[in-house]
């Protein structure tokens, strides 16, 4: 083998040897990149987790505050709201407006007294303005003649479209003024009023005597 063709082997060998350390150190490096890089990002996480525990145990616990419905206010026993129901004609259920029923029971039987405003005695305007009062809050003026013009706008004729807390008017005399009693509808054609002479009552309104004398219905309250 001649000199030239050995020194081209020797050369060719330490080319591989350069080429193969330069690949063992590049994969080192590399490991060593991997590895830093995994534990970098470990710790990252670590030091993370740690703050939100630290957070969460330094935060006080948020409570829920839940706010309890009030009770609905019963204003008869289970005997008056049956009375009543029997009164109308209705079922039980019926009566939902406990309030205004419990208004009339302290009125039921009053006599009958023109200007009277008590429970001595009272007349039709006196009773619907004290029932509106203290039911709907609702301050009417004292005569039926008053509160017949309070608002016209509510007026309307057609008792079809009645409803309770519905003021109706009549005309109970001839005379020149346009009403002269007045009384609260409630349900199934029945209003109550203080009517001479019986007092405080419930009556029916389909009855001769006061289709006969009715003028017209009034809807005061704000009603659907």
């Amino acid at each position: 083998m001649s000199f030239t063709r050995l020194k081209v082997l020797f050369i060719l060998m330490k080319l591989k040897l350069a080429i193969t350390l330069v690949i063992v150190l590049s994969v080192s490096c590399s490991r060593k990149t991997f590895q830093n890089e995994d534990y970098a990002y470990y710790k990252r996480e670590m030091e993370k987790y740690k703050r939100q525990s630290t957070n969460k145990e330094a935060s006080p616990e948020k409570t829920v505050n839940i706010t309890k419905k009030p009770p609905v206010k019963k204003y008869l026993t289970a005997e008056e709201k049956k009375k009543f129901a029997q009164l109308l004609g209705v079922d039980e259920e019926s009566i939902r407006n406990e309030k205004l029923y419990a208004a009339i029971k302290e009125w039921l039987g009053t006599p009958y007294d023109w200007g009277g405003e008590s429970k001595n005695g009272v007349d039709c305007s006196a009773y619907v303005q004290a029932i509106y009062r203290k039911v709907y809050g609702n301050e009417l003026p004292r005569t039926s003649v008053q509160q017949f013009y309070f608002d016209t706008d509510s007026h309307f004729k057609n008792q079809k479209y009645l409803k309770e807390g519905d003021l109706v008017f009549f005309r109970l005399r001839n005379e020149d003024r346009v009403v002269s009693h007045v009384g609260i509808y409630l349900q199934n054609g029945k209003f109550t009023g203080s009517n001479s002479p019986r007092g405080v009552e419930i009556v029916d309104i389909n009855d001769p005597y006061w289709q006969d004398k009715y003028v017209a219905s009034a809807r005061l309250l704000n009603m659907n």
